[in-house]
């Protein structure tokens, strides 16, 4: 599996006997699925089978989609209500003989409310059956144009989310061997702290609860396990590829939960730097994990 991202263009031509269309589609960012179309008037039909392909191919991204269809054979847009028009062309002449007008020409007939009727075929009559098939076939050349814009944007992001999470690793490595985190230093702090409580001659009670809030505050190793786990979890995701965008957003939320908890036990500076750099390294991650169908 390879990363898409979810923005790209594609397009197709095709010709069949009489007929010659053009699709265009035009793909955004989206949380889901998000598809609409633009289909010449009397192709409404082929609307199930273009939703139907797409969410077979595609997962997430707001889509527009455009299908233009020409011919150059007997499908007139227009047709001439002959039994309208001879009404109109006998009741003029009468009405002209016995008052002695003019009586009206053909052009001015035809501008007549219902003589000149526009005409839409239905793409669902079977007659169009196999002209049909080849404009879908031809929709499936669309998405995989599509597609492969998809693909050659989807690895520029693998390339950049790769890295972004291996600096993300290289920061929690330098807080796993930060002073701040070891054990000798928290037994220090916490020796320090119980000190300063006997002195102010707190109730047992009171000074057990002041000791196991201390040193709950003081263990930031449980929150660097857990981003060791993520960060592997995020590496993962990206060489197994798309449809992962909503998993990697949720990772995203959950790496910055911990970034987040450990700044607030932080109590050493250089803790506390690793702490807001790993904040700005996730958040990159997030921007570009939003482009990740």
């Amino acid at each position: 599996m390879t990363l898409k991202s979810m923005t790209g263009f594609g397009r197709a031509e095709g010709a069949f006997e009489d007929w010659s269309w053009v699709w265009e589609v035009r793909a955004l960012n989206g949380k889901s699925l998000d598809v609409r179309m633009r289909l010449p008037s009397g192709y409404e039909s082929l609307e199930p089978h273009i939703r139907k392909h797409i969410s077979s191919v595609l997962h997430r991204g707001s889509l527009q989609i455009s299908l233009k269809v020409h011919t150059s054979g007997q499908d007139v847009p227009y047709s001439l209500n002959t039994e309208w028009l001879n009404i109109l062309v006998n009741s003029t002449f009468e009405i002209g003989k016995k008052h002695g007008i003019k009586t009206a020409q053909l052009d001015g007939l035809y501008a007549v409310k219902g003589v000149v009727e526009e005409t839409i075929p239905s793409a669902a009559d079977p007659q169009y059956k196999d002209r049909n098939a080849h404009i879908l076939e031809s929709l499936g050349e669309m998405t995989n144009t599509l597609i492969a814009a998809r693909l050659s944007e989807g690895n520029a992001l693998a390339k950049i989310l790769t890295l972004n999470v291996k600096t993300m690793a290289t920061e929690i490595d330098k807080a796993h061997k930060c002073t701040a985190s070891s054990a000798k230093d928290m037994q220090q702090k916490f020796a320090q702290r119980f000190e300063e409580l006997l002195g102010e001659k707190l109730p047992q009670d009171r000074l057990i609860q002041e000791a196991a809030i201390l040193a709950v505050k003081a263990d930031v190793r449980e929150e660097l396990d857990r981003l060791t786990a993520h960060i592997t979890q995020a590496l993962i995701l990206v060489k197994e590829g798309s449809p992962i965008g909503r998993k990697l957003d949720f990772l995203s939320q959950e790496i910055l939960r911990e970034i987040n908890t450990l700044c607030s036990k932080s109590t050493d500076l250089s803790l506390t730097n690793i702490g807001l750099e790993l904040k700005s390294l996730v958040e990159q991650f997030r921007e570009q994990s939003a482009n990740v169908e």
